[in-house]
């Protein structure tokens, strides 16, 4: 930052300058929930993954298309993440019942309970982070986030815990 007031920015310094905003608290909320993330041994990508699933509800599967448009991970990355859940009995490949050329990507019932686990953790830890900062700050926050995301052709079912940087993918 060259300490210019963000009231005094337009155009493409705005955007800029809104852009490094975002990524430096992406960075510093994921450094929140690292310790979080850690006790359970689990990585970011994995929580997001876990936590796409179970809020798509009952019976707590998605495409694996649909994954990676939600996290926004690349397709191998999702490969990877869904190896190591995979082998943890978290998650199964089930036959897509409308393209049987296809597999949905389903929470086994370990994975339900470890997905409701990981990502209370996580939102406690974010809630710490977060004390601080006045609830009307927040909410106002929420608001402009989702409004510019709107703008960005994002969709309102991108799950909260998905909202940080992939590693571990």
């Amino acid at each position: 930052m060259t300490g210019d007031s963000e009231l005094e920015l337009s155009g493409e310094r705005l955007t800029l300058v809104l852009s490094q905003h975002v990524v430096r608290l992406q960075g510093l909320l994921e450094r929140a929930i690292a310790p979080a993330l850690a006790a359970q041994d689990f990585t970011t990508a994995e929580l997001d993954v876990l936590g796409a699933l179970r809020s798509a509800g009952e019976p707590y599967q998605l495409r694996p298309k649909e994954l990676v448009t939600r996290l926004l991970l690349t397709t191998g990355g999702l490969s990877n993440v869904l190896r190591r859940l995979e082998a943890r009995d978290l998650v199964s490949r089930v036959p897509n019942p409308h393209d049987g050329r296809s597999h949905n990507v389903r929470l086994t019932p370990g994975g339900v309970t470890a997905a409701h686990a990981v990502t209370t953790a996580a939102a406690a830890a974010l809630h710490g982070a977060l004390s601080d900062v006045p609830t009307a700050a927040l909410s106002n926050a929420l608001t402009q986030l989702r409004t510019i995301l709107g703008a960005l052709g994002d969709t309102p079912h991108a799950p909260v815990a998905a909202q940080h940087p992939r590693q571990g993918a």
